[in-house]
């Protein structure tokens, strides 16, 4: 029968203890015959007290330990402790739980920035609201020049706290799933080209080109048509916004086996590398100043990457300052 590990340990010492005293009373000249005797009564005696030590203030204690450690670790499975392996699995267990502690700090800091991305971005339309509806008030109404101006204004900054809010709600349902994908066969050239008409105006306001390049023999792919709608909408919405006049959008198509790659292309103001890992944050922007200028709320390309990672797919982007970016995704063929 194989010993536990407090009955070894109390051998050990045992045997340790007797031939430290056989060694010392040999040198001691005081080793009598009933000695002998008296040594083999006694150890059964030493063992059973040093495991009944060993087992109330050491074994005991660790196994209550570990037991907790399997309990935290969300699994039932526990036997008798292996005491070799109690210091590699605690330390294991103690760097889980500082990483756990250290993504909660992570997440509760995401938080406070989120909460105060929040604020800022629906504090600018209200403030803008109350500055056109106390004009108004002062007189304002009462000049035709004056009030008709100020009430688009005040419309202008409403309909940016919808498009922030509805946005928000988006990203809510994409992140709690309960937004479900409607899969369907679908052909993305034709999806472009319709995408293509409803940003025709405001590309030629920018003077910005829409074209695209199918490099594909297939173009029907599986997906949730809707939403991939809204995520290229998103991607060429940010390539005019962020394009040069007289420049240009281009898509391409490119066969991968059983995928297509899709690449919404500008040779605009680009990104600065230092950037790319932040570009798809909730409200984070490039270009601060620009963005609020041209009504972007700061959460499409966050709404990209939610979506695509619906479909089990990622966003990619590669960009160069003052040359343009790329980005890109894949999807299946049908």
């Amino acid at each position: 029968m194989k010993l536990n590990y407090p009955s070894r340990i109390s051998i050990i010492i045992c045997t340790v203890f007797l031939l430290i005293s056989y060694l010392t009373l040999y040198i001691s000249n005081l080793i009598y015959v009933n000695f002998y005797v008296i040594s083999l009564l006694a150890l059964p005696i030493m063992l059973i007290l040093t495991t009944t030590i060993l087992n109330r203030f050491f074994y005991e204690r660790i196994r209550v330990i570990y037991k907790k450690i399997y309990k935290f670790r969300g699994t039932s499975k526990f036997s008798d402790i292996d005491i070799d392996k109690v210091e590699k699995e605690a330390e294991e267990w103690a760097e889980a739980k500082e990483e756990e502690l250290f993504q909660m700090k992570k997440d509760e800091n995401y938080r406070r920035e989120f909460i105060g991305n929040v604020s800022h971005e629906l504090k600018t339309p209200i403030f803008n609201i109350q500055g056109y509806i106390q004009t108004l008030i002062d007189g304002g109404l009462e000049d035709h020049e004056i009030n008709l101006k100020y009430l688009n204004r005040a419309n202008k900054s409403v309909d940016r706290m919808i498009n922030i809010v509805n946005d928000l709600e988006v990203i809510s349902r994409l992140e709690t799933e309960l937004d479900e994908l409607k899969i369907e066969k679908f052909n993305i050239v034709d999806l472009v080209i319709e995408i293509f008409d409803l940003m025709e105006m405001k590309s030629s306001e920018m003077q910005v080109e829409l074209k695209y390049n199918s490099k594909s023999k297939i173009q029907n792919v599986i997906a949730d048509r809707d939403k991939i709608q809204q995520v290229l909408m998103n991607l060429v919405s940010n390539s005019i916004k962020y394009g040069k006049k007289g420049g240009h959008v281009l898509i391409n198509f490119i066969d991968m086996e059983s995928n297509i790659l899709i690449e919404v292309s500008d040779n605009g103001i680009g990104i600065e590398e230092k950037s790319l890992n932040r570009l798809f944050e909730r409200f984070y922007r490039v270009d601060k100043n620009r963005s609020r200028e041209i009504g972007g709320t700061g959460l499409g390309l966050s709404i990209v990457k939610h979506i695509l990672e619906g479909h089990g797919q990622s966003i990619n982007v590669r960009s160069t300052k003052e040359i343009g970016s790329t980005f890109s995704f894949i999807l299946p063929k049908a």
